[in-house]
């Protein structure tokens, strides 16, 4: 599933006492490589020798970790697509004691590329002045829009998931997608059909960073792939033109993650899809 020799490596390097303060995970899946940390974070915990199906009744690390109600492990996620300066400066008033029901404190930041210059700098503090008690996880898809305070100040792991291209697709997202590239498609009144049509479609940011994955993972896998549900549209056009496309969505996701306007991403894709069509 994960990259088990990342975990593998993290844990060794810890063992051999010469553990990084802060790493850099970049994936293809956040949450899996979450899940996957917090392995990591009972593991480097444990007083005694950890094991799948512990039943030491001595120890309740890992049910407070699971029931995330263990003091000196906290993880911040973005609200609003932005990992706001309270969040890290609740981190750091509560960092500012050493852990007392475990080794380390621990903090682990959810899309990390979503951290501002403000919160960002207020982090610099744990990494420009580590201490051995405390450790931090950076999590994102994208390594170059972590912002490079934060970056250079890491050690870098890649943590790849080997899944299926139909395991990460929303068949109900994938119906919208395909009616959405077909329909505007050598259409004259693209960006009316934006107006009229799109924007609507969702309300959340969330929702509209998961339609085009969705739309990449799809064209990814017709480009790449034996997909027998390709619609007209990648029929009519090159190979060549189906990845810059690819390319292109992969663009306008990074102009979602920062917080761009939905109306004008939108309308710059069905601009930039015109040089592609045949």
């Amino acid at each position: 599933m994960v990259s088990t020799s990342v975990k593998n490596e993290i844990l060794e390097r810890y063992h051999e006492g010469r553990m990084a303060h802060a790493f850099l995970l970049e994936t293809d899946d956040i949450d899996e490589c979450y899940n996957d940390v917090i392995e990591i974070v009972k593991k480097l915990n444990c007083p005694y020798e950890f094991q799948e199906d512990c039943k030491n009744k001595e120890c309740n690390l890992c049910k407070l970790i699971n029931a995330n109600n263990l003091p000196s492990l906290i993880t911040i996620s973005p609200i609003k697509q932005v990992i706001v300066l309270d969040d890290i400066n609740y981190l750091l008033d509560k960092f500012s004691t050493i852990p007392v029901y475990s080794k380390f404190n621990i903090y682990i930041i959810k899309e990390a590329h979503k951290l501002n210059m403000e919160s960002a700098n207020a982090l610099l503090k744990f990494l420009e002045e580590p201490t051995d008690n405390i450790l931090g996880f950076f999590i994102t898809n994208n390594k170059e829009n972590v912002i490079s305070t934060i970056r250079s100040r890491c050690q870098l792991f890649y943590c790849t998931y080997n899944r299926e291209v139909s395991d990460k697709i929303n068949e109900d997202i994938l119906l919208n997608v395909k009616l959405y590239l077909n329909s505007i498609y050598h259409n004259k009144d693209d960006l009316l059909y934006n107006r009229t049509h799109m924007i609507n479609l969702y309300d959340e940011r969330k929702e509209w960073e998961e339609f085009f994955y969705t739309m990449f993972y799809y064209l990814k896998d017709c480009c790449f792939g034996s997909r027998d549900d390709k619609i007209d549209m990648i029929k009519k056009i090159s190979k060549e033109s189906l990845i810059q496309i690819i390319l292109l969505i992969e663009t306008i996701i990074k102009y979602i993650d920062a917080n761009g306007n939905i109306d004008l991403i939108l309308d710059k894709f069905v601009i930039e899809m015109r040089k592609y069509y045949e």
